[in-house]
């Protein structure tokens, strides 16, 4: 057997249990419980560190710091108070204005 047959072979998932995926779901779910029980939001902890989570770019996405009529960052609802966003990268004003406006539900 070459090398690239050896290593091809050790590439090769291995046959998985049932068991063995029930038990890795209930341990993801266990994690992720265990973080809303304690409070941990990612988001909130990225605009806190001065980090926001939105990642496309301004110019992509138009964006304006100012309104266009009614429609707002602040009124949107992929904003996060008080200047990120979810879709935009950077922080963004409260009374700006990107293609991305998705309106809050009331």
């Amino acid at each position: 057997m070459s090398d690239e047959q050896k290593r091809i072979e050790k590439s090769k998932p291995e046959n998985v249990s049932r068991r063995q995926v029930l038990k890795g779901i209930a341990i993801t779910a266990g994690v992720v419980a265990a973080g809303a029980v304690v409070g941990v939001n990612p988001i909130g902890a990225a605009h806190a560190s001065g980090a926001c989570p939105g990642t496309t770019p301004k110019a992509a996405l138009q964006y304006q710091p100012h309104p266009k009529g009614k429609d707002q960052c602040s009124v949107c609802a992929n904003f996060i108070a008080p200047s990120c966003c979810k879709v935009v990268a950077g922080p963004v004003a409260p009374d700006g204005y990107c293609m991305a406006f998705a309106p809050k539900a009331a």
